[in-house]
Order: structure tokens, then sequence, then C-alpha cells
């Protein structure tokens, strides 16, 4: 494994290299696709490191995403505000910063505040993810006991509410007021992980256990659609999880269909930058649905490696490097992450 490990190290390095020259040149600031999913791979790989100048970078970045933000800044998970809250407790609750997030986070919680009660749109379109409900649960997580809390309070609050945008997407299925043809598996399982998380908490459970049963049809038609195999594989842990929980035989049934059909999928092996974009989604969801979601890693991880040590591909890697392909999803700092994951699990 030694030798091993310091290969995957030396190309870490290179990653690591190529992105302190061009992070600070985005102009995302967000989460899976900016600046705040690049200073969480800077600030892992300080951890890695005993690096100062890493974290040091990583703290710039988090300054220059406070000084860019803007009232006009997109709100959703990805590249909006809603990721970056999420990514600053992340932070916080991580011990890579030190900081109280109802205080830090006060001004983005306002914006995001505005914008769950001037319009009730809380997607995009229907690839985005469930961001706000995911940004709730973060601020809510390890605190729901503390009911002498305001802030607490007031995200238990708004969580509840995020129950009933579920309902709207799911039941009612409208975002924007126009209906909505199909949502991917992505935001199919970030409204699933938001239910779970939401179930656990104990908070609206009646109306929790009605939506997990509007969830099958949502579940066919991604799998119908073929959509990524690593959102299928995600679907597949989270539907393993439904199954203990829904009490209806029926609903029970449906989930165990689908569980068969997800589990006998076939992986795509012959597509290079599926593989290597697999192996990013997998690491960022990992992140933010806190756990690991598919028994595959280990080949996965083997395929990109072999994949980006190539020079060859490596080079043509950094030949279209761009703005859009720094962060967290399909870009090198979601590869960074995967590879410390690599070398911290062995």
């Amino acid at each position: 494994m030694n030798n091993n490990k310091q290969h995957i190290e030396s190309r870490l390095q290179r990653i690591a290299n190529v992105l302190l020259l061009n992070a600070s040149f985005t102009d995302n600031l967000g989460l899976l696709n900016g600046k705040m999913g690049i200073a969480i791979f800077f600030f892992h790989y300080a951890r890695y490191t005993g690096n100062e100048m890493y974290e040091n970078y990583a703290g710039e970045l988090i300054d220059e995403i406070y000084e860019e933000i803007s009232p006009t800044s997109p709100i959703n998970f990805a590249a909006g505000v809603t990721g970056i809250a999420w990514g600053i407790e992340y932070l916080v609750k991580n011990g890579f910063v030190e900081a109280d997030t109802d205080k830090a986070l006060n001004e983005i919680d306002s914006v995001i505040f505005r914008a769950t009660t001037q319009l009730p749109v809380y997607i995009e379109n229907q690839d985005d993810l469930f961001g706000f409900g995911i940004y709730y649960l973060a601020r809510l997580n390890g605190r729901e006991h503390d009911m002498d809390n305001t802030s607490v309070l007031f995200m238990k609050q708004m969580t509840v509410y995020m129950v009933d945008e579920c309902e709207r997407l799911l039941v009612q299925q409208k975002f924007h007021d126009v209906n909505i043809p199909r949502l991917s598996a992505g935001l199919v399982n970030s409204i699933m992980f938001f239910l779970l998380e939401v179930h656990r908490l104990g908070l609206f459970p009646v109306k929790v256990n009605k939506l997990l049963r509007y969830l099958p049809s949502y579940m066919e038609a991604s799998i119908s659609a073929k959509d990524s195999q690593v959102d299928l594989q995600t679907m597949l842990q989270f539907a393993k999880k439904i199954f203990i929980i829904v009490s209806d035989t029926d609903i029970k049934d449906q989930f165990k269909h689908l569980i068969n059909q997800l589990s006998n999928m076939s992986e795509d092996t012959d597509n290079n930058n599926a593989i290597v974009d697999g192996i990013c989604r997998l690491n960022w969801h990992s992140l933010v649905y806190q756990s690991a979601v598919n028994n595959n890693v280990e080949l996965l991880f083997k395929k990109t490696f072999h994949i980006v040590d190539n020079e060859e591909n490596w080079n043509q890697r950094l030949n279209i490097l761009n703005k859009d392909n720094l962060g967290l999803d399909k870009g090198l700092a979601g590869l960074g992450l995967a590879f410390l994951s690599e070398i911290i699990k062995n």
C-alpha cells in the first residue's frame, strides 16, 4: 500500500497545485461547482498534510465568498446561498473553523428566509436539489433537543414548512406554478434524504408517512430514464431505509420491487468521463447525505485512478479546465476529495 499511497499522494499534490492557481478566478461561489466546495477540499487536504498554507488558502476562499455574495446571488444548493450556508455549517461542525453559525450565517439566513416567504419556489428546475430542506436540516442537526434556543425553534418551524413544499412537489407536481415533467434522480434523492431525516427527528410524522407513498412513481421514472448510476445507487440506499420504516404492505411491496430493480442495474464501465464524474459525485453525496452510499466505491476508485493517472488523460483534463469544472461535482476538487478519502480509509 505504501507505494500506491505515495502514488496517490503525488497525483493529489498535482490536483492541489492546479486548484491553488485557478480557484480564485471562478465567479461561482457555490458548494458543488464553485469556491465553497474547493475550500472544503483544501480544509481536508490541510488537515491531512498538516500544511497551514492550504488552510490559509481555504480561509481566503471563504473570505472571497463573503465579499462577493450579494442579494442577487442564486439561492440554489449547487451554486447558491443554501449550499454556501450548508458548507459553512459543515466546516464548523467538523472542526475546520471556529464560529457561532447563528452569528456567522445571520445575513445569509436572512436572505434564505426572505426567499422562502416571498416566492414558494425552492427549486429552479427539475434537476436542482431540494436545497432549502437540506440547509435547514444542517442548521438544526445536533441541536434539535435545545428547546431554549430561539434559532433552533425557528429552524424546526422552517423544516416543517419544507415538508409542505415536498407535498407541493410530489403530490401537486408543481414548481414555478408549472407542472413538473419529471424529477431527476438527484432531486428525488435529496427529497428522500430530507424526508428520512425529518422522520428521524419525529417532526410532522403523519404527513411524512403520507409523502413516502408518492416516491415509488418518481423512482420508477428515474430508473426508466437511466439517470446517473451514482444517483441510482444513492437512491437504492435511501429506498432500503424507507422500506424499513413504512408500514403499509402495498407501499412496502413497491419499495421491495424497486430495490430489486436498482440492485440489478449494471454500471457504465466503458465511458472514462462517466467513471471520473461518478467518483466525484459519490464523494459529495457522502458529504451531504452523511454516509457512504455506494458499495462499489473501491472498484470505482481504482478505475478512476487508472484513468487520471494516465498522463495523456490527465493532460486532456487540464486542457479543458475552466471555471465550471474545478468544484466538487465533476471537478478537480471532487477528484481530490476522492483521493483523500481513499488514502485516509486505508
